[in-house]
């Protein structure tokens, strides 16, 4: 995990396909270990909330409300990038995930923990979708 600062939308996406990138160049760099991942796709999640009871979760295909939400001063919660096989249920061992923490002093770690295996699944989900 590593701690971003985001600004604008613009940001906030080309941190979301950083972390893809992130995540594809894992399964390369280690094709021995991930060989099943080589050629599966890879998607995003990026967790926003403008108060800390509502968060919500977004993904590729709803790019354009993640863009209106981030310019109504919703915070990006954190980020995640996954590189994993949708036509199988996710679990600990058969994807890479990539996560970048938009503010982590907002939240502890086992917050984090949580938002991130949500934000995963609804990665997960987009790539049904792509």
């Amino acid at each position: 995990m590593r701690a971003i600062a985001t600004l604008d939308a613009d940001q906030v996406l080309a941190e979301a396909e950083r972390c893809c990138d992130d995540a594809r160049a894992r399964v390369e760099n280690n094709s021995a270990l991930y060989n099943e991942l080589l050629s599966q796709p890879s998607s995003w999640c990026v967790v926003t909330e403008k108060h800390t009871w509502s968060r919500h979760f977004h993904t590729m295909i709803n790019e354009d409300l993640l863009r209106e939400r981030i310019a109504r001063g919703h915070r990006v919660v954190l980020t995640v990038g996954l590189v994993a096989n949708p036509n199988v249920l996710l679990t600990a061992s058969n994807h890479v995930a990539i996560i970048s923490i938009g503010e982590p002093r907002t939240h502890n770690s086992e917050a984090l923990a949580s938002i991130s295996v949500r934000a995963k699944r609804c990665a997960a989900k987009a790539l049904f979708s792509s």
